[in-house]
C-alpha cells in the first residue's frame, strides 16, 4: 500500500511539473500562479503546494531534471575514454537535434530563454544555484573537456578553457533559438557541427 501511495505521488508530481512547464512557457513564469497550475490539472491549489512549496521549487525541479538528463548523456559518453572537446561537441549537436524535435524540450528552452526575468530578486537564488553548478551541465562539460585536451597535449597550452566553454554554449544557444524561430534555414546539426569544428581547429595543437 505504501509503495502504491509513493507511485501515485510521483505520478502527481510529474503531472504538476508538466503542467507548470506548459504554463510557464505560454504565459511566462511571472504570470503563472499555483491556481493556474492546479486548475489545468483539476486539482486544488493546496494539493499543488503539498508537492511543491513554491514556484521557485517547481522551476528548480524542472532545471534539475534537465541537468539530470544531460548528466546521463555525459555518463554514456565517459566509458568511451577521456572527455574531449570533439566528444562533448558531438553530444551537444545530438542534444540540440533532440531538443528541437521534442515539444517539451522546446518548451523548456523557451522558458529558460524568454519567460523568466532573471534580474528579478525572486530569481536570485535559482540563478546563483545555476551559475554555481560545477558538477554537471554543458558549460562545465566543455570546460573539463578543454582542460583535459590541454593536459593531454591535444589543445594549445595558451587556450582559455573558460572562454572556449562560453563561446561553445553561446553558439549552441543561438543556433537552437534560430532553429526554433525558423530563422535557420540550414540543417541545425550540420551547422552546429561545422561551428564546433571551427572552434576545435582554432584551439587544437598543431602536430
Amino acid at each position: 500500500m505504501a509503495r502504491k501511495r509513493k507511485e501515485d505521488a510521483e505520478k502527481t508530481r510529474t503531472r504538476i511539473l508538466a503542467s507548470a512547464l506548459s504554463l510557464f512557457a505560454k504565459k511566462g513564469y511571472e504570470h503563472t500562479t499555483f491556481t493556474d497550475i492546479a486548475a489545468r490539472l483539476k486539482m486544488t491549489k493546496g494539493a499543488v503546494y503539498w508537492h511543491f512549496e513554491s514556484k521557485e521549487a517547481l522551476l528548480v525541479e524542472l532545471v534539475n531534471l534537465a541537468l539530470d538528463k544531460f548528466r546521463r548523456q555525459l555518463e554514456e559518453l565517459m566509458p568511451h575514454g577521456e572527455l574531449t572537446f570533439p566528444k562533448v561537441a558531438d553530444m551537444m549537436v545530438r542534444n540540440a537535434m533532440q531538443l528541437v524535435e521534442d515539444p517539451k524540450g522546446t518548451a523548456f528552452f523557451q522558458l529558460m530563454k524568454c519567460q523568466i526575468k532573471w534580474s528579478d530578486a525572486s530569481m536570485a537564488k535559482v540563478r546563483e544555484d545555476l551559475l554555481a553548478n560545477t558538477q554537471s551541465g554543458p558549460m562545465q562539460a566543455f570546460r573539463d573537456a578543454v582542460k583535459a585536451d590541454i593536459a593531454a597535449g591535444r589543445a594549445r597550452p595558451d587556450v582559455d578553457a573558460e572562454e572556449v566553454a562560453i563561446v561553445a554554449i553561446a553558439l549552441w544557444d543561438g543556433l537552437v533559438q534560430s532553429r526554433i524561430d525558423h530563422f535557420l534555414v540550414r540543417d541545425l546539426g550540420q551547422t552546429l557541427g561545422h561551428a564546433y569544428e571551427a572552434i576545435w581547429n582554432r584551439i587544437k595543437k598543431e602536430k
